[in-house]
């Protein structure tokens, strides 16, 4: 399963504040599975189940502060 996310680069001639949606990644079949089973059972969209996970380690990694979302 492939999912596709964008990042932002501005193009040449455009004015900073302008931002094109241009790359993409590959999410490895075993890890798309996973969040989709994940998100099922959780009851979360798969955008939400991506920030959860991300969110979480990020804060046990030291990243990001604050109290874990419940």
């Amino acid at each position: 399963m492939t999912d596709i996310a964008e990042t932002s680069l501005p193009a040449a001639g455009d004015p900073p504040e302008i931002v094109r949606e241009e790359e993409a990644f590959h999410i490895p079949d075993d890890l798309a599975q996973a969040l989709t089973e994940f998100a099922a059972v959780e009851q979360l969209s798969r955008g939400e189940a991506i920030c959860l996970v991300l969110r979480e380690y990020l804060r046990v990694k030291g990243y990001l502060k604050g109290a874990p979302v419940v």
